[in-house]
């Protein structure tokens, strides 16, 4: 009896680095208990033994993913507030190639003015690969801007 669920609590760990749910765990962990608990006790009660640790472990382990789910929530996009500079833009959709943590993404304006390359922008939300930015004010750095200037002023 002791082999029968030595091998149940190998199945189920195995099949649970399949599927990453936490019901395989707990039975796996329930049979591996039950295997150890088989070295003291007859055969003929590891069958409650096994449906006891069960009970007990699998409301635990949904107890303990949820309450780590929840936790995870509360974590916000790291991304957003962090500047990027502007490498070239707008194109013909009016986005905008910056540079991002040492990658080129695309983006677009949504707050502030049409920015030049060069210019630094800020992160202010994220839809799947493209970026949403806030444009920062130019600062006056005594170069020669490398927009062209506007035919407006």
């Amino acid at each position: 009896m002791f082999m029968v669920y030595v091998v149940i609590a190998f199945v189920a760990g195995l099949a649970e680095l399949f599927t990453g749910t936490f019901y395989l765990a707990a039975v796996a962990l329930a049979a591996l208990f039950t295997a150890i608990t088989g070295l003291l006790l007859p055969g003929t009660v590891l069958h409650w033994v096994f449906l006891g640790f069960c009970l007990v472990l699998l409301p635990t382990g949904l107890w303990l993913r949820h309450r780590l789910a929840a936790k995870t929530k509360d974590l916000g996009d790291f991304d957003l507030g962090q500047g990027v500079d502007v490498i070239s833009g707008p194109d013909s959709n009016q986005q905008y190639s910056v540079r991002y943590r040492g990658a080129e993404w695309l983006a677009v304006v949504d707050e502030g003015p049409s920015p030049c390359p060069g210019d630094r922008a800020v992160i202010i939300a994220k839809t799947d690969n493209l970026l949403h930015l806030g444009v920062l004010p130019r600062q006056n750095s005594g170069k020669e801007p490398l927009c062209p200037p506007s035919s407006l002023s």
